[in-house]
């Protein structure tokens, strides 16, 4: 940092104590990001001490406590001080040029996209103050490869699933205001993105397969699947056209939000190909099936310990008229996997329930001013020294 540039972080600084007011900028690429982000931004929103700002490159209100908030335009706030900036994606950071402190929290655990082989990512990580992590193992692998410091690792889980874990989704609720039929049970249908996913390969036949099983179907796609401005995401199809042309009152819900926790907990079986909801869902030790999608893993460029392990439980299946079968097989035996489950838990996800109270912590320890007594969490700064 240059003479100048030091002074002004030094007023900067001196402007927030003596104000005694302190500017959180949350980022998001895109909407799912803000899902990640929101349990800890709302609790920061509760202190009248701290002013969140929501930034995107494409602006758009979005829901934080159950609330509208607006989203600026990143370029915005380049030249605004800002104490702290929390993301959840490290690939296209926002430019500060004011900013002191940033954060960036992982928006899945799937090992997806050499994310589990952190050595060759063009990531700046370096650039963070602290990198919260979802699970001990991806931690240890950042920090053996030198990729995040052990200073600025923090073993936090995933603020995202603690409503869910909590059990604050009413799931009659969600169904009914899905206009679902209240007497059949309900699967939810959770592809990843990409051209090789389960989507592009028999996406709609599965869902048929599972109506004509006598079930209730979610269809919740990944955003990427949605974005029609780049082939890479959606392969030119346009999803929302082919879902509408199969739709069915009372049957079929295609749901667009970022959060997908209320999905979760009002679904009663779920089908994926590979991805973080898959193993997010495995929290609610209920039957999962998984549709063998076999160019998705090279393409998706998966670590095949991940694959292996969500497949551990799951019901592997191979054809789409075999969804619906498979789903009330399943369902018919609910403990079948449940141990596998219960070791997902385990694995994937560091104490949840508890994440976001670790993460607000975190951010308070950033800001360097102590928390609200109701907030305050002791989070012993656990990092990487003390893992094995």
């Amino acid at each position: 940092m240059s003479w100048a540039g030091a002074q002004l972080a030094r007023l900067d600084r001196a402007i927030a104590r003596l104000s005694g007011r302190y500017r959180v900028v949350v980022d998001g690429r895109t909407a799912m990001n803000f899902a990640i982000l929101a349990p800890v931004a709302e609790q920061l929103r509760r202190d009248r001490r701290i002013d969140i700002v929501l930034t995107a490159d494409r602006p758009e209100n979005v829901a934080i406590g159950g609330v509208s908030a607006a989203v600026r335009p990143r370029r915005s706030m380049e030249w605004r001080r800002v104490d702290l900036c929390l993301s959840a994606d490290p690939w296209d950071p926002i430019r500060l040029r004011r900013c002191r402190r940033r954060a960036n929290f992982f928006h899945g655990m799937a090992g997806k996209y050499d994310l589990d082989a952190p050595g060759g990512l063009p990531a700046g990580f370096g650039t963070f103050d602290r990198v919260a992590f979802v699970n001990a193992d991806r931690m240890q692998r950042y920090v053996d490869a030198g990729v995040v410091s052990r200073e600025a690792a923090v073993l936090v889980g995933y603020p995202k699933v603690d409503a869910l874990v909590q059990g604050r989704f009413d799931a009659a609720a969600v169904r009914s205001s899905l206009g679902l039929e209240a007497h059949r049970r309900t699967a939810l249908y959770a592809p990843t993105w990409s051209p090789a996913s389960s989507l592009h390969l028999a996406g709609e036949a599965i869902v048929h397969s599972l109506v004509a099983a006598g079930l209730n179907v979610i269809v919740k796609l990944h955003d990427r699947s949605l974005d029609l401005s780049n082939d890479k995401f959606s392969g030119g199809i346009d999803w929302r056209g082919r879902f509408a042309a199969i739709r069915r009152p009372g049957r079929i819900a295609f749901v667009e939000t970022a959060d997908s926790s209320p999905l979760l907990a009002a679904s009663d079986v779920m089908v994926t190909d590979h991805s973080s909801i898959g193993f997010e869902f495995c929290l609610l030790d209920r039957p999962l099936l998984v549709f063998d999608t076999p160019d998705l893993i090279r393409v998706a460029r998966i670590n095949p310990e991940k694959v292996d392990l969500l497949r551990s439980a799951a019901r592997v299946i191979h054809a789409a008229d075999d969804a619906g079968a498979a789903a009330l097989d399943e369902l018919a035996h609910r403990d079948r996997r449940a141990a596998a489950r219960a070791a997902i838990v385990r694995d994937m996800f560091h104490d949840p329930g508890g994440a976001t109270g670790r993460a607000v912590s975190m951010v308070y320890e950033l800001l360097g001013i102590p928390a609200p007594r109701a907030q305050a969490v002791p989070i012993s700064h656990t990092t990487a020294e003390s893992l094995p």
